[in-house]
């Protein structure tokens, strides 16, 4: 196909630099249901690819939403969605999962399989078809989309992705066929901790218990993160330095579902940046978190990570951070390489409404918050606001 007729062709190609080609005996579509630029900068995705591709007898291709001139041109010559690894059709996957990041990513979900040829309702796919799951913050509710997935991984994925193949791979050895007994394999992943299966579940009104990484220095995080050829929204080298927030802000999902607050070791986080930076080339690293100025190591950490990469200019960023948290140490250290943007996130514009969602810091703390940003040479920051609290008219 010639890609050079679409809108950013770079979206579809594929080639990237660390990009990963394998044939597993468990092929495995990890799909964003949303643009190329949007979710390859996901961590969660990348996190996958990884631990899928370091299972020997498993292999992980990445599949986007594509945009809508390659859509039209592929259901007007009736062609299949594909990977971008190997071009491989969506359906001739044995397993094809989907990250649920926000609720109006669904009518993409069901798109995405419309396209690669795969009934939208798992009441309709035999055993011909392959498994569909998925996880993500939205599956804490899964029942608005459950009639059209086969299993939900609730909580963190990094353990039971491997379980989830496992449990496939045992019932792919025991059938020469095609295609396996989809039904058989369905009640397996059923008794898998986090797993929930509609079809097994809600006949037996089970309660699913949220699966948790207790270690995030033991879970595994990519050190050679495929390099995209355009500009995608976040292009940095990111590295996630905890999970989970104490926090308790009411409008934040996050917060409450990825609880309890771990914390990735500052040696491990250096060792990951320093690869990361290494194999991709990025002159910007960001240490990311729900509250990253919260992380209890993040002065010696940056003053770590400044000796560390000094010579190479490379910079450090961070996400926005929670009024309160900023350091005038930590803002000296963050400029002493390259100054980069910053955010911090107010959230209303009164006291009553902050204390309406539980955002607990007082005017005073705000303008102190201001103070030292400009103080420290920082001309311009990034505000971020929400309209329509409740209580707000």
């Amino acid at each position: 196909m010639n890609y050079a007729i679409f809108r950013k062709p770079s979206r579809y190609i594929g080639n990237e630099i660390n990009i990963i080609r394998k044939e597993g005996d468990v092929k495995t579509a990890l799909c964003f249901p949303d643009t190329y630029e949007i979710g390859m900068s996901h961590i969660g995705l990348k996190i996958l690819y990884s631990i899928i591709n370091n299972i020997p007898n498993a292999s992980a291709e990445r599949v986007y939403s594509p945009w809508v001139d390659l859509e039209s041109y592929l259901r007007e010559n009736n062609l299949p969605l594909l990977s971008l690894e190997n071009q491989r059709p969506l359906k001739d996957f044995e397993i094809i999962g989907f990250t649920l990041q926000y609720e109006l990513s669904y009518t993409n979900v069901l798109n995405m399989l419309d396209l690669g040829g795969i009934p939208i309702k798992s009441s309709e796919r035999g055993d011909e078809y392959p498994l569909v799951i998925a996880g993500g913050p939205c599956t804490v509710n899964p029942l608005p989309i459950a009639p059209f997935i086969d299993a939900f991984v609730i909580g963190d994925g990094e353990d039971v992705i491997k379980e989830i193949i496992g449990e496939f791979g045992k019932f792919r050895n025991q059938d020469s066929r095609l295609k396996i007994d989809k039904r058989g394999l369905l009640n397996a992943l059923s008794e898998i901790e986090g797993v929930y299966v509609p079809s097994v579940h809600d006949a037996d009104n089970r309660k699913i218990r949220r699966r948790v990484v207790d270690d995030l220095d033991k879970a595994l995080f990519p050190e050679a993160p495929v390099l995209p050829y355009t500009s995608i929204v976040h292009n940095r080298a990111a590295i996630e330095i905890s999970r989970g927030c104490i926090k308790g802000c009411r409008f934040c999902q996050a917060g409450m579902i990825c609880r309890p607050l771990r914390e990735r070791s500052p040696e491990n986080v250096l060792s990951l940046a320093r690869n990361s930076i290494r194999n991709t080339g990025y002159e910007e690293v960001s240490f990311t978190s729900l509250s990253a100025g919260d992380y209890s190591s993040l002065l010696p950490l940056i003053r770590s990570f400044n000796k560390l990469c000094s010579r190479s200019h490379t910079s450090v960023s961070l996400p926005s951070l929670r009024v309160g948290s900023i350091d005038s140490e930590v803002l000296k250290e963050i400029k002493s390489v390259r100054k980069t943007g910053f955010t911090i996130a107010p959230e209303a514009g009164t006291k009553r409404l902050r204390d309406v969602i539980n955002k607990d810091f007082t005017d005073e703390e705000y303008d102190e918050t201001l103070r030292k940003l400009f103080a420290g040479g920082w001309s311009s920051i990034k505000l971020y606001f929400m309209t329509g609290l409740p209580t707000e008219t």
